[in-house]
């Protein structure tokens, strides 16, 4: 149906007259007339019948009335939410960013093929994740650092207050699904030779490895700030990785053409401040 159709319609409605209808429009009153009269005929019902000197609103022109409101109110929300930008984020930070205004945050595909393309079909304004791939057509920017951690159940048989690398390598361990140009995290960030473990369950998501290490005799890794997160509520045991790892990089990931767009560089500037009241006491 005719966008234009509506609008006169409901300025007919609104004012109850042609005349000013026509006037608020900026239209001449036959060409407003005309166009409630094409309306009727593509509904197959009068909307309007003369009651004096002017006209009222039929039954089914207050039905319509309610409906095309609903259908205006939500295109003019649309067109104003253009200042809302689409962020991927990485599940072990995300937590920590919800309820910043003008932003819509979505989890991270694992993929980091899919982020790059997905970026450059402009499904998604900015990404802040682990990526270790490069591409020249996007902005890279570290944002922030921490450690990956071991965890496990604070009522662990074997593991208490201390966890070496004849202990770590000895038990069992979760694992998370997510691979970068075929590594997992554990590989990506390792800075020593790693040894063969044993892995009980290969999870979909960082906090299944929590969930399943607070329930198991199994050994995960994740984000210091994660792990600090549900350390309580999941009776997890912390402990430093005994195996020698970089720290987990956080990136901004946009295109270039948005370096210095004032609207996305202010979304940058408060994440980037929201992480740091978050992360750094």
């Amino acid at each position: 149906m005719d966008l234009n159709l509506i609008r006169t319609f409901m300025a007919v409605y609104q004012c109850q007259s042609y005349t000013k209808a026509a006037e608020s429009l900026e239209l001449t009153q036959p060409a407003v007339s005309a166009a409630i009269k094409r309306l009727e005929i593509e509904i197959e019902k009068q909307l309007f019948i003369k009651k004096g000197r002017g006209i009222k609103a039929t039954s089914k022109a207050d039905t319509l009335a309610r409906r095309f409101q609903l259908a205006l109110d939500t295109i003019e929300s649309a067109v104003n939410d253009k200042n809302t930008l689409s962020v991927y984020c990485a599940e072990i930070i995300l937590h920590s960013l919800i309820g910043l205004e003008s932003i819509d945050f979505v989890e991270s595909p694992c993929s980091q093929a899919t982020i790059f393309q997905h970026l450059r079909e402009q499904k998604v304004d900015l990404v802040l994740d682990t990526v270790t791939l490069k591409d020249p057509s996007f902005m890279i920017e570290e944002v922030y650092t921490e450690p990956a951690v071991v965890v496990c159940s604070k009522y662990h048989p074997r593991i208490q207050n201390e966890l070496t690398k004849e202990i770590y390598y000895r038990e069992s361990h979760l694992l998370y699904s997510g691979r970068w140009q075929g590594l997992n995290g554990f590989e990506q960030m390792a800075e020593e030779p790693i040894e063969e473990r044993k892995i009980t369950l290969i999870a979909s998501s960082i906090a299944s490895v929590a969930l399943f290490a607070s329930n198991s005799e199994s050994l995960g890794l994740i984000s210091y700030s994660f792990a600090k997160r549900w350390e309580r509520k999941l009776d997890l045991a912390i402990y430093p990785c005994p195996i020698k790892l970089k720290n987990i990089e956080y990136k901004f990931i946009y295109h270039k053409r948005y370096l210095n767009d004032p609207q996305h560089k202010k979304i940058r500037d408060e994440i980037k401040c929201r992480i740091a009241s978050f992360y750094i006491d």
